[in-house]
């Protein structure tokens, strides 16, 4: 197949400073480039993986019915980096939508200023789940409770 994977996305926001503040400081990315009022990020093993556009303080948020993007989510390195940015998130006022165990992928979902959803997760080795018929279809509440 000739496709390898996303390379980037190219989200919508309203203010550039509130977002760079989100995906840096708190998410720690860092700013790799700006071409005006497009700013781009890396998580550290790509030129860039996110880039933000600013549209201006009147943008209205796509409505639930809508098409477009539902989520993007974001690898992190272990479990225990995971629930160390999940207490971050939360020290932050950063709206935590929940965590979950999705068999393949040990996860929690946060709002971005722009109320982007945004996932952040660890992968689970595909041997604990291989033997599984359908590893996609149940996911069940996580907790960080045994983490970090």
């Amino acid at each position: 197949m000739a496709l390898q994977g996303i390379n980037h996305v190219v989200l919508k926001v309203k203010n550039l400073e509130s977002s760079d503040y989100f995906y840096r400081e708190i998410l720690g990315m860092q700013r790799v480039g700006e071409r005006g009022r497009m700013w781009f990020y890396s998580a550290g093993k790509h030129h860039h993986d996110l880039a933000l556009t600013e549209v201006g303080s009147h943008a209205t948020a796509p409505q639930k019915q809508q098409t477009g993007l539902f989520h993007l989510c974001f690898n992190v390195s272990d479990e225990q980096a995971l629930a160390q940015l999940h207490e971050r998130c939360k020290t932050a006022g950063v709206t935590v939508l929940g965590a979950v165990d999705h068999t393949i992928m040990r996860s929690f979902y946060v709002l971005d200023p722009d109320h982007h959803v945004i996932e952040l997760g660890v992968d689970v080795p595909q041997a604990e789940w291989a033997h599984l018929s359908d590893p996609f279809g149940k996911d069940v509440g996580y907790s960080f409770a045994n983490q970090g």
